[in-house]
């Protein structure tokens, strides 16, 4: 029996309007109604993950930044899981090693840039590259609108943000419009020259750097472990690489019909892409008593 469902957003939850469905809202609430409890693990941060839920007035606890930060259904933050400084003054130094990548940092201030132009073609270029249906105006219209959304702090030099004792850096992204023929080179030597990361990604085109205690599916399950619920009672609904890790701890990972093919190698079940609702559908499986291997 299933006791929990660990959801991740952009590419799953969210459809091509970056936007929850009725139906899927209308899921999780009957979830919740029947007793089973809902999570949302995402890359995204507190603000701009629980935007998207208020607007159907889903209560529920949220993982943020792959795992770094933890909060409740009230919005109380539970615990930061940050970089050490030095940590990122190191993979900061490499990175200016490749040119052309658009940087951010995700701490407990918010999100840091240094060029509001770069921020709005890399946040349009992942959403057309997660939805391929969107054209390339309603993926800028749709990323004007997330920049809005996300207040990003905008500085002259990250390294101020960095020196500055009070901030948590809790994760480092690096985007690349040249996708793996950079990030690939990139992620091998990060994990050659610095120690303890977890390096994932939520598109093609980047890469998220976190402390390795920083997984979604490091958290989803001490989440568990803390109501008392197995493995064998989560289900975890992912698409791409920074699901991988909980969509292989829980005994029913589920990759929507859109997932890149790690996610769907890592998961055991399947189910419909974000853009045909398919969480409700995973969900109405689980309450339906149908979970099965597609």
């Amino acid at each position: 029996m299933i006791k929990l469902i660990a959801s991740d957003m952009d590419g799953t939850l969210l459809n091509d309007h970056i936007d929850v469905s009725l139906s899927n809202a209308q899921a999780i609430k009957r979830a919740q109604e029947n007793g089973i409890h809902f999570v949302i693990a995402t890359g995204r941060d507190y603000p701009l993950a629980s935007h998207p839920l208020k607007g159907h007035a889903i209560e529920c606890p949220i993982i943020t930044l792959n795992g770094a930060q933890m909060f409740d259904k009230n919005g109380k933050n539970l615990y930061n899981r940050g970089l050490e400084k030095g940590v990122v003054k190191k993979i900061r130094s490499i990175l200016s090693n490749y040119p052309d990548l658009h940087e951010e940092l995700m701490t407990s201030d918010g999100i840091y840039s240094s060029n509001r132009q770069k921020r709005l073609e890399t946040v349009a270029s992942m959403l057309a590259d997660l939805n391929p249906d969107l054209t390339f105006e309603e993926a800028m219209e749709s990323a004007a609108a997330h920049v809005e959304e996300m207040n990003v702090k905008f500085v002259k030099d990250l390294n101020t943000v960095v020196e500055d004792d009070s901030i948590i850096i809790l994760k480092v992204s690096a985007h690349s419009e040249k996708g793996p023929a950079v990030l690939k080179p990139l992620k091998e030597e990060l994990m050659a020259e610095v120690p303890k990361l977890a390096i994932t990604a939520s598109s093609k085109k980047n890469i998220e750097i976190n402390h390795e205690t920083a997984q979604k599916g490091i958290a989803v399950s001490q989440y568990a472990k803390k109501l008392g619920i197995k493995a064998e009672e989560v289900m975890t609904i992912g698409d791409n690489i920074n699901d991988l890790s909980m969509l292989k701890w829980a005994h029913y990972g589920t990759a929507v019909a859109n997932a890149v093919p790690e996610a769907k190698e890592a998961a055991n079940y399947s189910t419909s892409s974000n853009s045909q609702n398919g969480v409700a559908e995973a969900i109405s499986r689980v309450l339906n008593g149908k979970i099965y291997n597609d």
